[in-house]
C-alpha cells in the first residue's frame, strides 16, 4: 500500500552518534525517540543490530497502526513477555487474538464499565483511610507506590468476586520483576534469552510461578462461587461463538494481561499527574475547586462522572507528556512504501513513538509544557488525529480505554477534592521504560487535608 502523501526523507544518525543511539535505544528508549526525532526528522533508520525504522509523523503513525495494520503485526520482541502474559491479548496476535477479543472487549465497553464506579468508590475512600493514619504519623507518603496499590484494588474489585487485596502486593511486586526482565530481554534484541540462567531470569522465573500460582487460585474459587457479574466469572463461563470455552491455561493469561494492563498504566498516569500538578499550582487550584464543586461532601454518581470535565482534561495531558506505554514495535509482512519509504519484510523493525509524537513541535504548541486546556471540549477536536495515543489506536488498541478513564478522572477527583500533595523535594523525577514508563524513583510527597 502506497501513501499519497509527499515523500520524505530518512535520516540517520552518523559515526560516534550511531552508536549513541543504539546504547540509548537500549537504557531509555522513550528519551531516544525524542532526541532522534529532534535531531533526525519524522523518519529515522538506526541499526541495532536489526534495521529499525522510527516513524514519528502521524501520518505515519495512522498507516501503521490503522491504515496498513494488518501489515505490522506485533514485533517477535514482544515474545520476551510470554513467559509473563503466555497467549493473553497483551503479546498474542492474529485468529487467537481476534478470538479472544471477541470475547472480552463487551466487558469493558463505555456503556459497560459504568457498573465498576462503586468500587473505585470505595477503594479510594480505603485510601483515605490509609492516608488519614499517615497524616497522624507525620503526613508523607510514597503516592506512586499508594497509586499501585489503589489500582490494585479497583482491578480486584473490578474482576474477582473473591478478596483480592491480601494478593495486591505480591502481585504487584511479581509483575515489576518481570516486567522489567521482559523489556531487558527485548531491548538486548536476542542477546538475553529466557532460558539462561542468569540472576534476573531466575528471579523472573520465581515472580511467573508466583503470579500462577495467584492466579491459578482465583479461578478455583470463581468456578466454585458460580457465574457471577465480576469480571473473571464472565471470563471462566464464557463461551466463543462455536460454544467452546478458554481452558484454564488462556484464562490465566488473559487474567495477568487484564491485570497489568488495568492497573499499572493507571497507577502511573495517576503518579505522573500528581508529580505535575505539584509544579503547577495554578493546574492544581482549579482541578480542586471543580472536584469541590461537583463532589464536594456528597457521595460520588454516576451523574457526577460527565460534570468532571476538567479534571479529565488534566488526566489526558498527563498522558500526552507520560504515556503510560511510551512506544511499541511492529514486524513488516510484506513490502510497503510510507511517503517513499520503502519497508522490507523480515529485514525491518518498526518503532511508534507516543512519548516523541506527542511532543511533536509540528503539531503541538508548546510541547513540553503542561497545558490541560488543549484537550478542553471546545478544541479537542483541532487535534491532529494520530498526534495522541496514549491508549493506541486502531485494531490495537487498548480493550480497557474507557475503565481506565473511569478510574484515573474519578479517582484524581477525589483526591484532590480531600487532599492537597506537597513533593517533599524539589528534584526533577526521570522516567524508567520498562514496558511501561515508570518513575525513575519513589515520589514521596506530603498530605495536607483540604
Amino acid at each position: 500500500m502506497t501513501s499519497p502523501t509527499p515523500a520524505v526523507t530518512v535520516r540517520s544518525p552518523r559515526g560516534l552518534r550511531h552508536a549513541h543511539y543504539v546504547r540509548r535505544v537500549i537504557q531509555d528508549y522513550a528519551a531516544a525517540g525524542l532526541e532522534l526525532m529532534r535531531e533526525c526528522g519524522d523518519v529515522v533508520r538506526i541499526y541495532a543490530p536489526r534495521r529499525m525504522v522510527f516513524f514519528f509523523d502521524p501520518r505515519h503513525v495512522r498507516h501503521v497502526l490503522r491504515g496498513n495494520v494488518l501489515n505490522f503485526p506485533k514485533s517477535r520482541d514482544y515474545e520476551a513477555l510470554r513467559p509473563l502474559l503466555g497467549n493473553g491479548l497483551f503479546v498474542s496476535d492474529g485468529d487467537l487474538w481476534t478470538r479472544q477479543r471477541r470475547l472480552i472487549a463487551p466487558e469493558f465497553r463505555a456503556a459497560a464499565v459504568g457498573r465498576f464506579l462503586p468500587v473505585i468508590v470505595e477503594s479510594v475512600e480505603e485510601l483515605f483511610t490509609r492516608w488519614e493514619r499517615t497524616i497522624q504519623a507525620g503526613g508523607t507518603t510514597d503516592v506512586a507506590d499508594d497509586m499501585m496499590s489503589l489500582t490494585l484494588w479497583i482491578v480486584g474489585g473490578s474482576m474477582f468476586q473473591t478478596g483480592f487485596r491480601e494478593e495486591a502486593e505480591k502481585i504487584g511486586r511479581a509483575l515489576e520483576i518481570c516486567l522489567e526482565q521482559g523489556t531487558l530481554q527485548m531491548l538486548l534484541m536476542g542477546l538475553l534469552q529466557p532460558w539462561m540462567p542468569t540472576p534476573g531470569n531466575l528471579r523472573a522465573r520465581r515472580a511467573e510461578r508466583t503470579l500462577d500460582t495467584i492466579v491459578r487460585d482465583l479461578i478455583v474459587r470463581a468456578r466454585a462461587a458460580g457465574e457471577g457479574k465480576d469480571v473473571l466469572s464472565r471470563l471462566v463461563f464464557a463461551r466463543h461463538e462455536d460454544g467452546s470455552r478458554m481452558d484454564e491455561r488462556q484464562i490465566i493469561d488473559e487474567v495477568k494481561s487484564l491485570v497489568l494492563a488495568g492497573h499499572e498504566t493507571t497507577s502511573l498516569a495517576l503518579s505522573w499527574t500528581f508529580y505535575l500538578l505539584a509544579q503547577n499550582p495554578e493546574v492544581e487550584d482549579r482541578l480542586h475547586r471543580e472536584a469541590a464543586r461537583v463532589i464536594g461532601d456528597r457521595p460520588v454518581t454516576p451523574e457526577m462522572v460527565p460534570d468532571l470535565v476538567y479534571t479529565r482534561q488534566v488526566f489526558l495531558e498527563t498522558m500526552r507528556l507520560y504515556p503510560p506505554v511510551p512506544g511499541v514495535s511492529r514486524e513488516v509482512l510484506e513490502d510497503d512504501v510510507v511517503d517513499g519509504v520503502r519497508l522490507t519484510p523480515r529485514r525491518e523493525l518498526v518503532v511508534v513513538s507516543a512519548y516523541a509524537t506527542h511532543r511533536h513541535p509540528g503539531h503541538w504548541e508548546r510541547p513540553s509544557v503542561y497545558a490541560p486546556e488543549r484537550f478542553a471540549p471546545e478544541r479537542i477536536d483541532a487535534i491532529e488525529p494520530f498526534s495522541y495515543f496514549p491508549f493506541l489506536l486502531g485494531r490495537r488498541a487498548c480493550v480497557g480505554e474507557h475503565f481506565a478513564m473511569l478510574e484515573g478522572v474519578v479517582a484524581l477527583a477525589m483526591i484532590a477534592n480531600r487532599y492537597k500533595l506537597e513533593r517533599v523535594s524539589d528534584h526533577p523525577i526521570a522516567h524508567k521504560p520498562i514496558s511501561t514508563l515508570r518513575l525513575a524513583e519513589p515520589l514521596p510527597m506530603r498530605l495536607r487535608r483540604r
